[in-house]
């Protein structure tokens, strides 16, 4: 992308309010999109925790946010010049000093992006990130033989309770907060918990300003289960949250249905959002059997330094782009170090934080320098320099490598690593490893 230094953003970015609804319609509107991370109830209920930002530019609406101290930026919505707002993104980005880093991104505009800065981007489509999008019809009617499981969860509750359904309104929010409270009784509350309970008392507090559509279900003169959500656009509407009383059978199958039907008159298509890589959660939204898994991309500009090491990570390791690509975009919180021959990137490794059986661990990764450049102590010494950084921070309990030879293992010998065969748990779609849980055994050091 073409380098031009700015003093200041040419974004006019302000922190997402009410006011901001009538702009969403005016851009999203009118679009075909179906992602769940442009509905407006969904940026402005979760933006205490995102920090989330909004703005008008060069015909696009545009959107900003931070996660775990890394800005990113939505995909850009609107019919202006894709080139100008992606110069006024890199811009942005420069002057918060901040790595160019877009989210939710269409096959469209990742097509854009390949085509017109090849290789100037690394991409990552998670699963995990998935929208599952649903026709309406089907959730209402549940017809056919693959929805019979469902038809059946619905019977059971309808002959094993005295129940009856309202709207959601002002006057069963109150009924809502207590199944949610009922909902939260034994859980264990972690961050994402918390901010997911932030965004329903905001979408409580503003139902009415945001048009908040919901159904409360009542089983026995309790309340059993909720849903609400927002349009998106014309033919698309978003679930946003969905609770339920898990000692009713049938509760949530029931909730689904009623949702959908009061929806069906209305839009073409549900959607329920994605699954967090939860498998529980995933087998549910499955059974439900889904029209679309919308694929949404990540993407990271990468500097000229951060494309060598993806060279001499892929001609070394062997491993495809798509993974290097993957590790790049998801561990924005690891450390590149590098040794340069002028120019030339000839020696690499990363730093990641990680935290293996409640240790911090300073996890070495990918170590690698160029054939040419071997016998020369380069990579002994960038792993010092490595060594005294994790260090200096005292953020660390451990340092810890795998070695991938006899001979790396040496190395790591002498500057100080024992071979404790610690077990390092990966999550099998990191990319971080072996890929094989029984070899990854890491050397280590005590900090």
């Amino acid at each position: 992308m073409q380098r031009r230094k700015t003093s200041e953003s040419e974004i006019a970015f302000h922190r997402v309010n009410l006011d901001d609804k009538s702009l969403f319609a005016h851009y999203i509107e009118p679009s075909e999109e179906q992602n769940c991370d442009l509905n407006f109830a969904n940026i402005f209920c979760w933006s205490d925790t995102y920090h989330s930002e909004v703005a008008e530019a060069e015909g696009f609406l545009v959107i900003r946010f931070y996660i775990e101290g890394a800005m990113c930026y939505m995909q850009p919505v609107g019919c202006g010049d894709k080139r100008q707002i992606m110069e006024l993104l890199r811009r942005d980005a420069f002057v918060q000093r901040m790595p160019l880093r877009l989210y939710g991104l269409s096959h469209e505009w990742r097509n854009f992006l390949e085509e017109n800065y090849p290789s100037e981007f690394a991409f990552d489509t998670p699963r995990a990130a998935c929208d599952y999008i649903y026709r309406t019809e089907d959730l209402a009617r549940l017809q056919g033989r693959k929805y019979q499981p469902k038809r059946n969860h619905i019977n059971h509750f309808v002959a094993r309770n005295d129940w009856h359904a309202e709207a959601l309104s002002s006057s069963n929010i109150k009924d809502c907060h207590a199944l949610n409270k009922k909902w939260l009784e034994g859980r264990e509350i972690g961050d994402t918990e918390r901010a997911e309970q932030q965004a329903l008392h905001r979408a409580f507090d503003n139902a009415e300003a945001l048009g908040l559509r919901g159904m409360v279900l009542y089983a026995n003169g309790a309340p059993a289960a909720f849903s609400y959500g927002t349009p998106l656009t014309r033919k698309t509407f978003c679930t946003h949250i969905e609770k339920y009383d898990s000692s009713i059978e049938g509760a949530a199958t029931m909730i689904n249905r009623l949702m959908a039907q009061s929806l069906e008159e209305e839009v073409e298509f549900i959607n329920r959002e994605d699954d967090l890589g939860l498998e529980g959660l995933r087998f549910a939204k499955m059974s439900y059997h889904p029209t679309l898994l919308l694929e949404k991309t990540s993407a990271l500009h990468l500097t000229p330094e951060q494309r060598q090491m993806r060279e001499l990570w892929h001609d070394i390791f062997g491993d495809e782009y798509h993974e290097i690509d993957s590790f790049l975009v998801r561990h924005g919180d690891a450390v590149p170090m590098i040794q340069k021959e002028g120019e030339k990137v000839v020696s690499m490794l990363f730093v990641v934080p990680l935290e293996v059986v409640c240790k911090k661990v300073a996890y070495i990764y990918a170590v690698a320098t160029h054939p040419d450049y071997r016998g020369r102590g380069i990579a002994s010494k960038l792993l010092g320099e490595a060594l005294d950084m994790i260090r200096q921070s005292g953020a660390y309990d451990l340092a810890a490598l795998i070695p991938s030879s006899t001979d790396s293992k040496r190395l790591y010998e002498r500057l100080g690593f024992e071979d404790t065969q610690t077990p390092m748990e990966f999550p099998a779609t990191d990319y971080l490893g072996t890929g094989s849980a029984p070899h990854d055994l890491a050397m280590t050091i005590k900090l």
